[in-house]
């Protein structure tokens, strides 16, 4: 079976990725999310900002990709609820929703619900640096804070999924500790295989799985430990399908749309980026034209059919069912 035929037989779910922050190429570049759906994707979550980027900034970007979206309804559909992605489906559209990479813009607890509202789904509570919320896996971390707290019980409320991928560790043991409903990983790989503070701990994997949550496996290279080719991104869910089962794993692909603007703009960004960690290189990401490849690898690994769904699309979908509002 070739890898298109198999991709065919199911829907894919990418948590997350990564248009330019900049307005003005962040338009540019927002007809490029057709490869999702060209790619057979039913479902990606777009990045609406990350780490010291202002309260304003992330909503300019929010409110000019609703726009854009919102005027291709041939073509797209924008996530309210779970039965949004149905009907997206049904009508061959691609569903989008949102995610905040840091809880930096998020100085008042109203604005969770807020963001919420325009389609913001999950968001991690630092960016490899620390916050008011939150400690960084690239920082001296302190574990959750008193408002961190606040924050993870607020955005479970509303239903916005809680993330850990670029946390710390301390912080992370924290916040399991103290959710009341499943915790993910959106983008992040076992440090078991590439040994890299911005990959999870087996503990920390095991744990989030125990409660339910998910892992999402990332497409950059960097954090992949090899050239990010569809056998690499498989190697890494062969691993935690072994290890945490095929319930817990699933595809944020961190797919970065322009390269060389990400390149030059984390090159200036030492505090985020630390020097001595990889980052000097420029990255490399999985091409999301080759997203069919993974099903067919994964079948042509052994997996069966309803666990390669599962990790595709349905364990995202779960999530979405136990913790959107």
């Amino acid at each position: 079976m070739g890898a298109s035929g198999a991709a065919r037989e199911f829907r894919v779910w990418d948590n997350h990725g990564c248009l330019p922050m900049a307005p003005d190429e962040n338009i540019r570049w927002l007809p490029a999310i057709e490869r999702y759906r060209q790619a057979g994707c039913s479902v990606a979550s777009l990045n609406i900002g990350y780490g010291t980027m202002s309260l304003e900034e992330h909503v300019v970007l929010l409110d000019q990709m609703r726009a854009w979206i919102g005027a291709h309804p041939h073509a797209y559909r924008l996530v309210d609820s779970v039965g949004d992605i149905e009907e997206a489906r049904e009508a061959g559209l691609l569903a989008i929703c949102f995610d905040i990479e840091g809880a930096a813009p998020i100085q008042d607890l109203a604005l969770v619900e807020a963001f919420y509202r325009r389609g913001v789904r999950w968001m991690s509570l630092a960016y490899n640096s620390n916050n008011r919320a939150a400690g960084g896996c690239h920082d001296e971390d302190a574990g959750l804070s008193g408002y961190g707290r606040e924050l993870v019980a607020e955005m479970q409320r509303v239903g916005m999924v809680v993330c850990c991928s670029h946390v710390g560790y301390r912080t992370v043991s924290d916040v399991l500790a103290c959710a009341r409903f499943p915790v993910i990983f959106s983008h992040s790989n076992p440090r078991t295989l590439c040994d890299h503070p911005r990959n999870v701990p087996d503990e920390l994997i095991a744990e989030c799985a125990r409660q339910g949550g998910v892992v999402g496996v990332n497409g950059l290279d960097l954090f992949l430990g090899g050239r990010a080719t569809p056998q690499r991104i498989c190697d890494h869910i062969d691993y935690l399908m072994e290890f945490i089962g095929p319930r817990h794993v699933a595809l944020g692909l961190d797919h970065v749309f322009d390269l060389e603007a990400i390149n030059l703009e984390k090159a200036s960004m030492g505090a985020t980026f630390p020097p001595g960690l990889g980052y000097e290189a420029p990255v490399d990401c999985f091409n999301i034209d080759d997203i069919p490849a993974i099903p067919a690898e994964l079948l042509r690994r052994g997996h069966g059919a309803d666990d390669v769904a599962d990790v595709l699309e349905g364990n995202w979908m779960r999530i979405a069912r136990t913790c959107w509002r």
